[in-house]
């Protein structure tokens, strides 16, 4: 293919990931004819159709998977280029960057990164979100914060606590339905990308029942169980920072899974790199949250 513009290639990304130009355009922030005029663009500059359009949406054609599939190559090499970079970085200065949950970036982090200052006042931290521990591995960050029952193999480090989750629910949803069954409750459920998760695996397998709102956010659900949509199976420090949420007596207990501070594994041993591990392995074992 010829005559790319790199930047055309979120859009098809955001298509084929949402699968609609409305959805990829919120996704975006952009309007809808703004995604249709780009991707068609970037369809006649290389005489190639990348979409198959129906009134179902929009399906990658295999001209579209190859053009993805070539990007996320990019994307490793990107990765491993910033990573070698980080490699002969002299000192504890400069930009790192630290990959995590909306939840512990939004909670537990900035109450530490004060101290981190204090001790570090030549660095910098670019927080890098998200709740796809894929997406999070291959972010190209040199620390990761990560909940899980353990780490892939391609990242180094070590549990520094327990994330317990509970049921919790909104003050008048309870006081209106109290004393009905686990499968009575109307729940707010994990989206489909959260199914091998720990929550996931827990609502998947206990409630039969479908679920009229889901998210692949734990604030997500807990804003939506805040105004009394449903119930939700949260992290502690999650239902307990929401002060319109309340643990829910009388159910059963729900899982635990762990926390962890990690790197990539060829960053082991660099001193920078090792000092940042033992300075959140350290705060975050000082913090209550499970």
């Amino acid at each position: 293919m010829h005559g790319i513009r790199w930047d055309d290639l979120q859009y098809v990304h955001a298509v084929a990931e949402h699968g609609s130009l409305s959805a990829a355009s919120r996704a975006l922030g952009v309007n809808h004819a703004t995604v249709l005029r780009r991707i068609a663009l970037l369809e006649d500059a290389n005489d190639v159709r990348l979409f198959d359009r129906s009134k179902d949406g929009y399906r990658l054609r295999p001209e579209g998977r190859a053009l993805l599939a070539s990007l996320k190559l990019m994307d490793d090499a990107s990765a491993r280029i910033r990573r070698s970079l980080a490699l002969t970085s002299k000192g504890i200065e400069g930009t790192f960057r630290l990959a995590t949950t909306d939840a512990i970036a939004c909670l537990l982090l900035p109450g530490l990164l004060g101290a981190l200052r204090k001790e570090h006042p030549s660095i910098n931290i670019e927080i890098a979100v998200s709740n796809d521990p894929v997406d999070m591995s291959m972010s190209g960050a040199e620390i990761l914060v990560r909940p899980g029952a353990d780490l892939p193999p391609d990242l180094s480090g070590v549990q520094v606590a327990s994330v317990r989750f509970r049921v919790f629910g909104a003050c008048d949803y309870l006081a209106k339905t109290a004393g009905l069954s686990l499968q009575e409750h109307k729940w707010l459920g994990v989206a489909p990308g959260f199914a091998q998760s720990t929550v996931g695996e827990w609502q998947f397998g206990s409630l039969q029942s479908g679920f009229e709102f889901s998210a692949d956010s734990f604030l997500a659900l807990a804003g939506l169980a805040s105004k009394g949509l449903g119930l939700a199976m949260l992290p502690d420090f999650v239902g307990e920072y929401t002060p319109q949420l309340l643990p829910v007596a009388g159910l059963p207990e729900g899982p635990q899974t762990g926390l962890w501070v990690a790197t990539h594994r060829e960053f082991r041993n660099q001193a920078d790199i090792e000092t940042l591990l033992a300075f959140f392995a350290d705060a975050f074992a000082g913090i209550t949250i499970d």
